[in-house]
């Protein structure tokens, strides 16, 4: 199932000493690798003006998703939004029975 995960970050992260924000960037940046991979990161952007990311992900379920999340390094710091999509020919198939 994919979904589209959108982090902002919340005032908190910007209250991190340098040092703390750059440790804690490294190991995001690692755990992102990790993910693309496994398969799990398809796409992944940042918001242009820089306060947060977007992702396209692919996962198996949804305890698959809350793991992906709860195992950022950042997660304490971002307000997250997710968003499950839907393929088009989905879509076009579930129309097509009307």
């Amino acid at each position: 199932m994919k979904f589209m995960l959108t982090t902002r970050f919340k005032d908190s992260f910007y209250t991190l000493s340098p040092e703390k924000a750059d440790k804690i960037g490294d190991a995001m940046w690692q755990h992102v690798d990790k993910l693309a991979k496994e398969g799990k990161v398809k796409e992944g952007y940042f918001l242009g003006n820089m306060k947060g990311s977007m992702a396209i992900l692919d996962l198996k379920s949804a305890e698959d998703l809350l793991r992906v999340i709860y195992e950022a390094p950042l997660f304490p710091f971002l307000d997250v939004e997710i968003t499950p999509l839907v393929d088009m020919d989905v879509v076009r198939k579930v129309q097509a029975k009307k």
